[in-house]
Parts: structure tokens; sequence; C-alpha cells
């Protein structure tokens, strides 16, 4: 229990929470437009990103978060101009990408710890400008989300009525599509990559299983979400146990009470 009185846990609390708080109500919005996929087929990407870093002698979370909002931009136009499913353009997003990032972490010869941190994560030892990031980040996530969340749920549910409005569908489609992206880059250190996309979409998924408005939803879902982190980091150190994977499983675990408690009414 030490580790209590130690920076470095409350360092990670923070960065994790501040993580969490912003994941849960994006969350919501890619689940209203059954688009919950992106997150996974994002993380893919990054893995490009990172595999990218190592090859080049880089920066990996720097490349990361380029490619991977760069690809969030590219799905959306295959969307559009292609004519496809969204599901079709993501399945491609996410096949594609991991085949590439496969080759170039094969030819960067980083089959190692280095890339076992990325994939599965270790919120603990985060840094302190890791930390600042994943605040700012919640700063920028909670602002647009507030200034843009009817249009957003308008164009969630019927984008040919929202475009008749003369809202900018597209904008704001790129708008969550990049929010999405810079949550999975940010994410990635903190819970791994093949974590990150449950942790974007179970509070959301939750919160929607008890909220009784659209409002109550974004806030329950950004509760639920911090509280996924805190609980999850808690039982972690409390139990010697890997803190992605117990961060996901009380998120998880989150959403059966929610869900349980939507029967029992």
């Amino acid at each position: 229990m030490e580790i209590w009185h130690y920076a470095f846990f409350w360092k990670a609390l923070a960065a994790g929470v501040a993580l969490g708080v912003s994941a849960g109500p994006a969350g919501v919005f890619l689940i209203l437009r059954r688009d919950s996929l992106l997150p996974h087929a994002l993380t893919h990407v990054a893995f490009v990103g990172v595999a990218l870093g190592f090859l080049l002698r880089g920066a990996p979370l720097a490349l990361a978060l380029a490619v991977t909002v760069a690809a969030a931009f590219a799905v959306m136009e295959i969307r559009e101009r292609a004519g496809i499913y969204e599901d079709t353009a993501v399945g491609i997003l996410a096949g594609l990408g991991l085949a590439l990032a496969v080759v170039l972490a094969s030819l960067a010869r980083s089959y190692d710890v280095r890339l076992l941190t990325y994939l599965f994560g270790n919120i603990l030892v985060v840094t302190r400008e890791e930390t600042l990031l994943a605040l700012g980040l919640l700063v920028v996530t909670l602002a647009v989300l507030h200034r843009f969340r009817e249009a957003l749920l308008f164009v969630s549910f019927d984008e040919e009525s929202a475009r008749a409005a003369g809202l900018s569908v597209k904008t704001l489609k790129l708008l969550l599509a990049t929010l999405t992206a810079l949550l999975v880059v940010i994410g990635m250190r903190m819970v791994g990559l093949l974590l990150v996309s449950a942790l974007m979409v179970i509070p959301g998924a939750a919160a929607l299983e008890v909220a009784r408005s659209f409002r109550q939803c974004l806030w329950l879902s950004g509760l639920f979400g911090g509280i996924s982190v805190a609980g999850g980091l808690a039982v972690s150190v409390t139990l010697d146990l890997p803190p992605s994977g117990a961060i996901v499983l009380f998120s998880g675990l989150l959403f059966l009470l929610c869900l349980f408690a939507r029967r029992v009414k």
C-alpha cells in the first residue's frame, strides 16, 4: 500500500482519469452513429505510426498521432467518395493498418519490450508531459463536445436532415473522427493499443443503459470513464495486476451493473 504515497501513482491517476472522462462522451457519439469500431481500426493505424517511429529512429508517439489523424480523415474520404458502408471502410482500414504495421515492425526489428509497451500500455510509467497532454485533451474534448453536442447528435441520427438544415455534416464527422484519433493515441501509452478502444466504448454503452436524457448520458459516460480508470488502477496496485487489463475489466463490471439496473426497473 506504500504505492499510494508515491508521486508517480498520482500522476498516473490524473492522466488516466483525464483520459477516461474524455473518452466516455466521445464514445457515446460513436455508438449512436453505429461507428464504435472506428477506435479499434485506428489502433491498428496507430500501430503503424509506432512501428514507423522505431524504423526511422524518431518519436513513436508523435508519428502515431500524425498517422492516426491522417487515417481518420482518409476513412471519411473513402466513405464519401467510394460510397461504401461505414463498417466496410473501417474493416479495410483495420486490415491494411495491421498488415503495414507488422511489416514495418519487422523491418525495424522492434519485436521487443518497446513494442509491448505500446501494445499493452503501462499507465504507471506515463511521463509528466504525457499527463499534461491528457489533461489538455480533456479540456479540448469537453469544450468541443459542449459546443457541438446538439449538431453532432443531429448528424448521428439523420445526416440528410442535418445537411438540409444547413449543418456542415462532413466537418462535424471529421471533428469527431479527429477527437477519436487523439484519444486513441494518448490512450495507447496508458491502457495499450489493444484495449484503448474498449475504454472509449464501454463507459458510453453503460451510460446509455441508465441515462434518462442525452445530457445525463454524456455526464454519466464521463463519470463512468473516470471511475473505470480510478477503480481499475486501485485494484491493479492492490492485487498486483496489469493496470490496463484491470481498468478495462472494471469498466466492463460497471457496464454489467448498469445493464442489471436497467433490467430490474
